[in-house]
């Protein structure tokens, strides 16, 4: 992870910071889950829900019949 653009990793931890939020029912602020004990916590599951969004966009723009 060390290499990898700032970008990428500042989205992940976006993403996965608003996963968390939404799956604590929205309680308090979006930016407390951003705080940097969080961090490789938000990274990882930003990337995987990427992934996973990536394979289903991949799925119905290929498999269509």
């Amino acid at each position: 992870m060390a290499r990898e653009p700032f970008a990428a990793k500042l989205t992940s931890i976006w993403i996965g910071g608003l996963f968390f939020w939404i799956l604590k029912g929205f309680s308090g602020k979006l930016t407390d889950q951003f705080a940097t004990e969080y961090e490789s916590r938000n990274v990882w599951v930003g990337y995987i829900t990427t992934i996973i969004a990536a394979c289903i966009a991949v799925y119905f723009i290929f498999m269509r019949d």
